[in-house]
């Protein structure tokens, strides 16, 4: 079994939110000379065992006192239990729109299984895994003069294999390991997108807040947003590609940073892809003097 080493994530948390968004994807061309060999997908019936998950074997956890920040939640995800009985094809079900996800990702990469099997031969079986998380955050400073919050688990994570909802018949194994540099070298051409692949799919999203001390200038219009989703369907390198406003582009930034995607599928496996998100701005409508009074009355 493999040791969960009570993941700390390194993140800088702020608030979120968007007004409208569209996507527009992008995926390296596939490499002709590497042709993935699907594998048959089983997910139950006459002859088939369902995996267990096994025991993780962990470093002590401390149950730390005066936790400045407890965040606790409950993620869900789609894999693949592979022959060896290690995740393969971790990608969001039923996320929650914050680092939990991550966290949720990273256990269920440690996690191992008794592999399925069927007619008493080991197979790749569909699973969704519900992971119950209680977490502890703690702001510390890192190099650079910058805060960073650092998440640690407070207790061993309740986890639950169940049966997964639509699985797939036949899919490409993902590599355990991520993609290597190159390979996100290549994910730097927005203009090309294969005709045979499908696109990242948001499942999760969060508005962009109207940033107040712009509402008098009454800017309208749109950030685009270049990131990579993940093989997971986690958004990495979100960066501002065309600026609309310093504070509306943070505000753009900081929303899309809590997406969560069905990844881009290449040949039944999922891949990184890089992506374009147009978040739209408009200022908000300007309160009038009954709004006025209720929020007056609403702090009272």
């Amino acid at each position: 079994m493999r040791r969960i080493g009570m993941v700390a994530l390194f993140i800088a948390l702020s608030g979120v939110h968007s007004v409208g968004q569209q996507i527009k994807s992008s995926a390296p061309p596939a490499n002709a000379a590497i042709q993935p060999k699907p594998v048959t997908v089983y997910s139950g019936g006459r002859g088939v065992t369902r995996p267990r998950l096994l025991p993780l074997a962990s470093q002590e956890i401390r149950h730390q006192k005066g936790c400045p920040f407890e965040q606790n939640g409950i993620v869900i995800l789609s894999l693949l239990v592979d022959t060896n009985g290690h995740a393969r094809n971790i990608m969001l079900l039923e996320p929650l729109g914050n680092d939990l996800d991550r966290f949720a990702v990273q256990i269920a990469e440690a996690d191992r299984f008794t592999p399925g099997t069927y007619k008493r031969r080991p197979v790749v079986v569909a699973r969704s895994l519900q992971i119950d998380m209680d977490t502890c955050v703690r702001e510390t400073k890192a190099a650079g003069g910058k805060y960073l919050n650092v998440w640690t688990l407070r207790s061993m994570p309740r986890q639950k294999l169940r049966k997964l909802p639509k699985a797939p018949h036949i899919a490409v194994l993902a590599p355990e390991t991520g993609p290597d540099e190159n390979a996100k070298v290549e994910l730097r051409r927005p203009d090309y997108f294969a005709g045979n692949e499908s696109t990242p799919v948001v499942i999760y999203s969060a508005p962009a807040d109207y940033a107040p001390e712009l509402r008098k200038k009454k800017i309208k219009g749109t950030t685009y947003i270049s990131l990579v989703v993940d093989a997971h369907g986690l958004p990495e390198n979100v960066q501002v590609m065309r600026s609309l406003n310093p504070s509306l582009d943070k505000n753009a930034v900081i929303a899309v940073e809590q997406y969560r995607f069905f990844p881009a599928i290449r040949n039944n496996e999922p891949v990184p892809s890089a992506i374009t998100i147009e978040v739209n701005f408009a200022p908000p409508p300007a309160l009038s003097l009954d709004d006025i009074g209720d929020s007056y009355d609403a702090s009272q």
